[in-house]
């Protein structure tokens, strides 16, 4: 599905919502969800009556009322209620009557409602001949479209390139109307004239006509920078982008958008995420040093999800709460999405992350080339690392293809040679290995890769003698109990993440259901191992991520996980400052 630009409007359930994590957002101050916020369309009012601005209460039907602060539903309809019962309000005061109103909360919306003497029409009712009133005449929706545009004629929209969202703003296009008119140009294709528009589900005549002076299909016409709203609620930013960046840049981060003006960007979509109180991790273990390296794929990570304002935070603050110091990160999309993480980390924006009191860190981060191909797009592997945790990525590259002969891998593992505290070193592995599809299709290709990546170690420890921590760490799509791991297993490996801890997560199954991401050590490296490991699973969504139809989704399917090793001393002798640019894999892609 075309998400970015298509009728990806939020529905769902209060049944799937759970707890605060996983729930459908409302707007600041409203105990409102997304239906009724999305029933009301944005325009011009070029009214010259001041009293359009107001919410006139004898008319506004239920979900316009909602629309008031601390107004929720079942308010609304004790007020239409009460409405009917005295037959109109004769004046403002006597809205404190309704039971959920009150004087304390009249107090608060006074100023947005009016009881006109004269009944005028709401948006959603009908006319003598029983057609709908004209909106132009409505108080109750001058109300709800009195955004101006600063003094000048408003842009028009064009019908043949606006998402969703935009085309809401138009006067008299609602949510349904504006899902209909993209989901008629997806079939049919670009409309060749306005009039065309009379062809889409729930627009005739007398709605064109209202509308079709909004419309364009000019581009000169339309609102300038149309992508700049994002349909997975990414920030605008009109300023340029430079191709190269520094990720602890913090001058770049000047162009960036607040996220203290969040709600008048977002509107209906905003709401402040809450994540729990953490205590933030010290670093010790039995009063030893400690890092951390953790793993996690986060899910087709492109730079249009990197620009979502809730993947942003929910990225920085998973390793900032949870104390990671060496993260590798798999499924990238792209070679500069992870750019603006390394920015929320260094520079943060998001009003949660800027409250985190403990250690920030100053982030870097090593993109590898492309590994090989994911849905739509080439994959890329990266490391996070936190310099202030004195750790340093000494190399990394690639793992090489042979010459001649298959190679074993679909995507190519990226090494990385890190030396910590300067007294610990480590090779760190990661991989993606092929997935087994939906229906176990290819389970065969995952298991032979599972049985390659003993070879994968040798071919290491040739390139960097004497190193015995070799850790491999990724999404390896299979159970650490499989029998296909005998050969890792017998050379000393050990899964860090037990078979019976699930690694992956989605809205509808929080708790998970299979154990596919993992952290492998061998032996030598079980000696610095505080033995603790764990699957961080909290913290994982927010409400200004989408979830297929609705928000509040995950940030990715997988969990991240993570391992804990000392690194006050080091037990081998390996020469890590031999680099990893020239390994070479050459074993076969056969079942050895």
């Amino acid at each position: 599905m075309g998400a970015v630009n298509s009728c990806c409007i939020p529905r769902r359930s209060f049944e799937e919502c759970r707890e605060n994590k996983i729930s459908t957002p409302r707007v600041k101050g409203h105990r409102r969800n997304l239906s009724a916020t999305f029933n009301f369309s944005f325009g011009d009012d070029d009214s010259g009556d001041t009293n359009t601005t107001l919410l006139n209460i004898n008319v506004a039907t239920e979900e316009e009322l909602m629309t008031l602060p601390g107004i929720n539903r079942s308010t609304a309809q004790n007020i239409i209620d009460y409405r009917r019962q005295i037959s109109n309000f004769k004046k403002i005061e006597d809205l404190a009557l309704v039971s959920g109103v009150g004087a304390t909360k009249l107090s608060h919306i006074r100023s947005e409602i009016c009881v006109s003497s004269k009944r005028t029409p709401s948006l959603h009712s009908n006319s003598p001949d029983g057609s709908k009133s004209d909106l132009n005449s409505s108080t109750t929706s001058s109300y709800r479209e009195r955004k101006k545009t600063n003094g000048m004629s408003p842009v028009k929209v064009n019908v043949n390139s606006a998402n969703v969202f935009q085309l809401m703003k138009v006067k008299g296009l609602g949510q349904s109307l504006a899902e209909n008119i993209v989901i008629y140009r997806d079939k049919k294709g670009p409309f060749k004239s306005i009039d065309d528009l009379v062809k889409v589900k729930g627009i005739g005549p007398s709605i064109l006509s209202a509308i079709q002076h909004s419309l364009t299909l000019d581009d000169s016409d339309a609102a300038k920078k149309p992508s700049s709203v994002y349909i997975n609620g990414g920030l605008p930013n009109n300023s340029n982008t430079d191709s190269h960046c520094e990720c602890n840049d913090i001058g770049r981060n000047s162009s960036r958008a607040s996220m203290d003006n969040l709600v008048d960007i977002l509107g209906p979509l905003s709401k402040k995420p809450f994540r729990a109180e953490v205590v933030p991790f010290n670093f010790k273990w039995k009063n030893r040093r400690v890092f951390r390296i953790a793993s996690w794929n986060l899910e087709q990570f492109s730079e249009e999800k990197s620009r979502n304002p809730g993947v942003q935070e929910v990225v920085a603050l998973t390793l900032l709460e949870n104390g990671f110091g060496i993260v590798a990160l798999q499924e990238l999309a792209s070679e500069k999405a992870l750019e603006r993480i390394c920015d929320e980390l260094n520079t943060p924006t998001s009003a949660n992350n800027k409250k985190w009191a403990g250690h920030r860190g100053n982030w870097r981060c090593s993109v590898s080339e492309a590994t090989g191909r994911m849905y739509r797009s080439m994959e890329y592997n990266a490391f996070l690392y936190d310099t202030s945790q004195n750790i340093e990525l000494v190399s990394c590259s690639l793992l090489k293809k042979p010459e001649s002969g298959t190679f074993p891998f679909v995507r190519r593992p990226f090494l990385g040679v890190f030396k910590i505290n300067k007294k610990f070193d480590c090779v760190v592995v990661s991989v993606h290995l092929k997935a087994a599809g939906l229906q176990d299709e290819a389970l065969d290709k995952t298991k032979q890769e599972v049985r390659q990546v003993p070879a994968l170690i040798s071919a290491i420890e040739q390139q960097v003698p004497g190193e015995n921590d070799i850790i491999i760490v990724g999404d390896f799509n299979l159970s650490p109990d499989s029998e296909d791991y005998k050969l890792l297993t017998s050379n000393g490996y050990t899964p860090c993440i037990p078979a019976t801890t699930p690694t992956n997560i989605s809205n509808r199954n929080p708790d998970g259901s299979r154990c596919y991401d993992n952290i492998w050590i061998n032996r030598h490296t079980k000696e610095v191992y505080t033995g603790r490991s764990s699957v961080v699973r909290d913290g994982l969504s927010n409400p200004w991520i989408p979830n297929g139809w609705s928000w509040g989704g995950v940030v990715s399917d997988h969990c991240p996980v993570f391992t804990e090793i000392c690194s006050n001393k080091d037990l081998d002798n390996g020469n890590i400052n031999a680099g990893m640019d020239s390994v070479v894999f050459t074993v076969g892609g056969g079942d050895s």
